[in-house]
């Protein structure tokens, strides 16, 4: 992956925050790749896709 991709995955989140739960973790650079193959944005993903990225802590 290129600098000019990682600044293009940035400008999805315009107010620079990538907000994640406490218990959680996203696998960012699986969802960038995910996402470019698909041809969409992650504001365009269902639930049930956004749950393919987190990796949940155990309690």
């Amino acid at each position: 992956m290129d600098k000019r991709s990682d600044e293009s995955f940035d400008d999805k989140f315009p107010n620079g925050i990538f907000a994640v739960p406490k218990d959680s973790r996203v696998k960012v650079r699986k969802l960038f790749e995910y996402c470019q193959e698909k041809g969409i944005t992650p504001d365009k993903l269902s639930e049930k896709e956004i749950e393919k990225f987190l990796d949940r802590k155990s309690k």
